[in-house]
């Protein structure tokens, strides 16, 4: 079976003083029996996502993204192909906090 995976990534600037973070979602396509590996593929696929690069504002330094979780999976239906990334955006802090937080709360 095919879900999609919402995939958390902070992005960490290390100069100093420290930035604020950026956020980014990332929706991933991942073939498993069931969401609890879906959930396993997912969380390999952002780790192996993982990297960094020099960015030159406010002056060069490196930015870090690293990956925090999966923020949650779902089911597809039919056959789409494997691997596919099906949405990115960028977040803010408080988007992320909003995200993160349950409804039941």
């Amino acid at each position: 079976m095919w879900y999609t995976a919402s995939l958390l990534f902070k992005g960490l600037h290390l100069i100093e003083p420290p930035l604020t973070p950026i956020w980014e979602e990332t929706i991933v396509l991942v073939e498993a029996e069931n969401e609890v590996d879906a959930k396993a593929t997912a969380e390999g696929i952002g780790k192996s996502e993982e990297h960094e690069y020099h960015v030159s504002e406010p002056q060069r330094h490196l930015l870090r993204w690293v990956f925090v979780q999966v923020e949650r999976t779902c089911a597809v239906e039919g056959e789409p192909t494997g691997g596919t990334e099906l949405f990115s955006r960028f977040l803010r802090q408080s988007t992320v906090e909003s995200l993160l937080k349950p409804f039941e709360e």
